[in-house]
């Protein structure tokens, strides 16, 4: 829905009503208005019943960005994801090819690009003297296909999170050297293997590794991209192309099953943390792609958990990115912009600066994209591991394109085949990629 109108002064005195009318055009004059896409954020402050906390509506994000930027009136239609019909999608095809907006924040900026709706941000940054690149590796591996090149068309303006979470207190427990930084799988695989058994403290039953089974594909491609494997291509005229069953992939998912061994029974059904996850009741070791759903508001809520449960970045391949991308675009409309430069402005402040990085993850629990991240959230900056929580997303992968398609569920379902031992690792790929080839021809 459109927010209410910027004066809410609702009088019912002629001399104020005289007034506002008498003003409005002295406030508009010179500004440059730009007008933004939003998607799912709250439309007023709420209070959490539970906590008490206040989650601040949209118009929040709207004051702070026209108070450090004056010159410029930022005006937001906010609208629910919906479902089918009544969903974001078709809201947002329509008002593209309707120009009722200028920014937009855009899940599908892919395909919009490549039919040439949106604006090429490579021409705005080489004109713009004064650019700076606050987002790092994000700017090169966001570039999509256009009509007829790769080029950069949105910018994430905040995003999700996948970390290695492990539990310093086991670590102890066994005299285990903490998980590094930077984790290597040699490095994962032998202090697993020393974390299951028996606790020589507690007595108890640990396992030294962890995987969410019915999310298994994301951490499978971590772990397949950190051996090298490319999961394929879209070419210049948008066909796809994805290959599962090649010799990196068969060798990442032996190991997968292998370290599936020091997991608990109940890994593969599961499709959250394992039990006693953040308690003194917690048994696993490591456990890799933590969400910040998962972890991050317990630990700002009790400092002391901060100093068991720990974080450390995800697998990096050889090009130094590694892990699922869960960002949101903000792109530029080729057209339906009375202002560009002052659309760049606005997309520049809405995707990397402080202020709009604290809405996002105040409103919505979703981390920064830009390196504002330490001054945005300075609780998760305090962590022991706070430049870990902060800056992993902007090491994540492109986007997969396939990402809600066919190709993700026939890989997701040959993994579960794989790790319960219905399939071999090779009778498994052999399948994914029969089922996802049949998806493409489709296409």
């Amino acid at each position: 829905m459109r927010l209410p109108p910027k004066f809410l002064l609702l009088s019912t005195a002629i001399v104020a009503i005289a007034s506002i009318a008498a003003t409005a055009p002295a406030l508009a004059q010179g500004k440059a208005k730009v007008t933004l896409l939003t998607i799912g954020y709250p439309d007023k402050d709420t209070v959490d019943a539970a906590t008490g906390g206040t989650t601040p509506g949209i118009d929040k994000l709207e004051a702070a960005f026209e108070a450090a930027n004056p010159n410029i009136d930022l005006v937001i239609t906010n609208i629910p994801w919906g479902e089918g019909a009544t969903g974001y999608a078709p809201k947002t095809e329509a008002m593209v090819k309707s120009n009722q907006s200028c920014l937009y924040e855009m899940p599908g900026a892919a395909s919009y690009a490549k039919r040439g709706l949106l604006q090429n941000l490579d021409e705005l940054i080489a004109a713009d003297k004064d650019f700076k690149n606050v987002w790092g590796k994000q700017l090169e591996t966001d570039k999509i296909w256009g009509p007829d090149a790769k080029h950069l068309y949105y910018i994430p303006n905040n995003t999700g999170e996948r970390v290695f979470n492990w539990d310093a207190t086991i670590f102890a427990d066994y005299g285990v050297e903490p998980l590094s930084k930077n984790p290597t799988l040699d490095e994962i695989a032998t202090k697993a293997k020393a974390l299951t058994g028996t606790d020589p403290k507690t007595g108890k039953q640990t396992y030294g590794y962890y995987y969410q089974g019915k999310y298994a594909v994301w951490q499978f491609l971590s772990i397949a991209h950190n051996m090298g494997a490319n999961w394929g291509e879209v070419d210049a005229s948008g066909k796809m192309k994805v290959n599962w069953n090649t010799p990196e992939y068969l060798k990442a998912l032996q190991w997968f099953v292998d370290m599936s061994k020091y997991a608990p029974a109940g890994a593969l059904a599961s499709d959250g943390m394992p039990d006693g996850f953040l308690s003194d009741d917690n048994v696993v070791a490591i456990i890799p792609e933590g969400e910040q759903g998962y972890f991050i508001q317990p630990l700002i809520a009790n400092p002391d958990l901060q100093k068991r449960f720990r974080s450390s970045f995800n697998l990096r391949g050889p090009d130094g990115v590694g892990g699922v991308a869960t960002i949101s675009p903000l792109a530029m409309a080729a057209t339906g912009c009375d202002d560009k430069a002052a659309a760049w402005t606005a997309l520049k402040w809405l995707a990397g600066s402080a202020e709009s990085q604290a809405y996002y993850f105040k409103a919505s629990g979703r981390l920064p994209t830009s390196d504002a991240g330490a001054q945005a959230i300075p609780a998760i900056a305090a962590f022991p591991d706070g430049d870990v929580v902060l800056t992993q997303p902007q090491f994540a992968e492109a986007p997969y394109p396939w990402a809600a398609d066919q190709p993700r569920w026939a890989l997701q379902t040959a993994l579960e085949g794989a790790l319960a031992g219905t399939l071999t690792p090779a009778d498994a790929l052999a399948q994914a990629q029969k089922e996802t080839d049949a998806w493409l021809a489709q296409q």
